[in-house]
């Protein structure tokens, strides 16, 4: 089974962007929202083959949008890998930190 932090950045990127994109999240709007975020624009290239891993490793299902778009939706593996990396986030932003002085910040 393929974890979150076995996948490449771009493709933790591509997951994000799928639960993320508010109409259907097909590959166009998956483009947009990762060149909003990238400094350098997405090529298809790239994204295209790693929606494609994404699917082969079942994190993602891609079904027909209509006869020459696709849609990509996060399969219940892919959804609970983005969850759990959410959840290890929040649960290090609740940790303690040590400041300047030596105390610790809550």
């Amino acid at each position: 089974m393929t974890t979150y932090h076995d996948l490449m950045g771009f493709q933790r990127d591509l997951l994000e962007a799928i639960a993320a994109v508010d109409d259907d999240p097909y590959g166009l709007a998956l483009k947009a929202y990762l060149d909003e975020r990238y400094a350098d624009p997405i090529n298809h290239s790239r994204l295209y083959q790693n929606l494609d891993q994404l699917v082969e490793q079942d994190l993602i299902n891609r079904d027909d949008l209509d006869a020459r778009t696709n849609v990509y939706t996060l399969t219940d593996a892919g959804r609970h890998e983005l969850q759990h990396h959410a959840e290890t986030l929040a649960g290090l932003c609740e940790l303690a930190r040590p400041v300047a002085d030596g105390g610790a910040r809550q």
